[in-house]
């Protein structure tokens, strides 16, 4: 075994002659530790160094999370790990991910499921999945409070709202008229998201010092502008009849940031001693329509893609209504009873498993696509 582990430190040891040179990163709390470890080797000496002073190196990126947080790093994982001096979206991720899916699963009975059976995997398999259960179960009861549902019964909460002085629940997800609300907030949802995602994008590239990509990209500041600006005119005009589409407000809310995205990679360039234009001008701009026809296209469509939040929750509520409508055709209370438990387990697995994945590609798409390249390096402590 010992002679496996020096076989595997080779790949990290230069000859020099007569000297060996080894270079490797350790975290801040343990460099001095490593440091003294060596103290009684006079012919071994350790220079502690930042760890990004030697350019040709990649510094490898280790995860801090707390609690809450931490299980949510496997998801993170599967799309990639972030570079040593991005932003980790371990913390977004996880309240995000946890509120989109108590809205679209919002059910108390069925959350509580949810987090027994991630107790049960978190203690007797270890599973990040259960404690990610655990998490989303949580969220999922809190929503269903709002809903009123339990177990899909729109009424056996009622009382306990007026021990808060409610006089009814306060989402109504049965309630026909509340559709197109719902929907809306679902698009209003998506559209904070996204604008909190370029955000991050901005600070990040902020901390990169690529002021180009912070300022003129789509998902920069210039992007930043555009799409809040667009978002605002049109809930302002669908809502309270406000029109904001005057061509003062259009020349510079919308003409200016599209001549920064138009002109960001000439900027760059320039900015970097290169040429602005390297290949013809006529090519740029034929490049430029596609650009800005793909840029608007990735606004439009993952704004709408929130949509699906909404869906769910009418979703969630249509198949619950169906279960107890099959209970009230059996005419027995033993029927009932295998209607109810087999109808639940049904819509936990079935409805629990696709609203999961489907946060998890709006996670993926529409919001990593936009501040997250996930292509650092995981440290890992070699023993």
């Amino acid at each position: 075994d010992l002679l496996a582990k020096i076989n595997e430190a080779k790949k990290y040891v230069v000859n020099m002659g007569e000297k060996f040179s080894i270079t490797g990163f350790a975290e801040e709390a343990d460099a001095d530790r490593i440091k003294h470890k060596f103290d009684d080797l006079k012919n071994v000496e350790v220079t502690v160094r930042p760890a990004s002073s030697d350019k040709r190196l990649k510094t490898p990126t280790k995860l801090k999370n707390n609690w809450f947080t931490r299980p949510f790093s496997t998801f993170v994982g599967m799309y990639g790990v972030p570079s040593y001096n991005d932003i980790d979206p371990t913390p977004f991720f996880a309240i995000t991910y946890s509120i989109l899916f108590g809205i679209m699963f919002g059910d108390v009975g069925q959350g509580l499921v949810l987090v027994l059976l991630g107790l049960w995997l978190a203690k007797k398999k270890k599973s990040n999945l259960g404690e990610i259960g655990i998490r989303i179960g949580m969220f999922s009861m809190l929503f269903g409070f709002i809903y009123g549902s339990f177990f899909g019964n729109e009424t056996l909460l009622l009382p306990l709202y007026k021990l808060f002085g409610l006089s009814s629940k306060p989402v109504d997800v049965m309630n026909g008229n509340f559709t197109t609300t719902l929907l809306i907030l679902a698009v209003l949802i998506g559209a904070a998201l996204i604008l909190t995602s370029i955000a991050i994008n901005i600070i990040t590239h902020w901390k990169k010092r690529d002021y180009a990509e912070m300022v003129f990209s789509h998902n920069g500041i210039a992007g930043f502008i555009l799409y809040l600006y667009v978002a605002v005119a049109l809930l302002l005009k669908f809502l309270y009849s406000v029109n904001i589409f005057n061509t003062p407000m259009l020349i510079v809310f919308i003409g200016i940031p599209v001549l920064m995205i138009i002109f960001k990679q000439p900027i760059a360039r320039k900015l970097t001693g290169m040429n602005p234009f390297p290949g013809k001008f006529g090519g740029f701009l034929m490049d430029t329509v596609f650009d800005l026809y793909d840029i608007a296209l990735s606004y439009l469509t993952n704004t709408i893609s929130f949509l699906r939040v909404g869906g769910f929750v009418l979703s969630h509520a249509g198949m619950m209504l169906v279960v107890y409508t099959l209970m009230e055709t059996t005419g027995n209370f033993v029927g009932s009873a295998l209607v109810f438990l087999i109808g639940n387990l049904i819509v936990i697995f079935l409805e629990g498993l696709v609203v999961g994945i489907q946060v998890l590609r709006l996670e993926y798409y529409e919001m990593f696509s936009r501040y997250y390249e996930g292509d650092g390096i995981a440290f890992k402590v070699f023993e």
